[in-house]
């Protein structure tokens, strides 16, 4: 994947789990997302299909939802934890990777800014604002089949992260064994057998 389509993935991300703010920022800013924490959660499950899908099965056994199940099923007959997994190596914290050169790019275009705030005594954090146009990019990007599929996908991405904080939502992926017990700066192992065979479990089951 080239550094310009990490960066419209990175930009759909960013869009998708913003949130509008009202008035308008001093420089015209249209919304924020907060926190890289919680940008490295959601990209983690927009990158890793079969982690999303398992997700997505907690949801539907929380409350029976054939709907649900209808699209895991849907995800693992396209192959999706293949063709689409794009593996994240485990760090300190969990699933990371760096995204300077793809914000650089967004930045450039004027779409988003990076900015840091205080998050203890100690410790500060980044937010990203998304700036005048941004929104409207992403409404005509809506017709790219790329940046469309990245779009959709983090619908069903946030509805599993549930608002969330992103040191919640790392917590819970940690909750995945093999997510667990990835050593540091290795990839994050796929789970992609498990899912289906709890998929095949859970439909017998309805």
């Amino acid at each position: 994947m080239t550094t310009a389509q990490k960066a419209m993935r990175l930009f759909a991300v960013l869009v998708a789990g913003a949130e509008l703010v009202s008035p308008l920022g001093p420089d015209g800013e249209v919304a924020i997302f907060r926190g890289e924490t919680r940008l490295h959660a959601l990209m983690f499950w927009l990158r890793n299909p079969d982690y999303l899908a398992h997700e997505l099965l907690d949801l539907a056994a929380l409350k029976p939802d054939a709907s649900l199940i209808g699209v895991v099923h849907r995800m693992l007959e396209d192959d999706e934890p293949i063709l689409r997994r794009d593996g994240m190596a485990k760090w300190r914290h969990g699933a990371y990777e760096p995204i300077d050169d793809e914000m650089a790019i967004l930045s450039s275009v004027g779409l988003v800014r990076t900015v840091m705030r205080h998050a203890g005594p100690r410790s500060a954090a980044n937010d990203f604002l998304l700036l005048p146009g941004s929104l409207e990019l992403a409404a005509e990007l809506e017709s790219n089949i790329a940046y469309n599929w990245y779009a959709e996908r983090m619908r069903l991405v946030l509805l599993v992260a549930a608002g969330q904080r992103g040191s919640v939502l790392k917590k819970r992926q940690y909750q995945q064994i093999e997510y667990a017990t990835t050593r540091g700066r290795h990839l994050i192992p796929s789970i992609a057998g498990r899912v289906a065979e709890r998929l095949e479990a859970m439909t017998h089951g309805a």
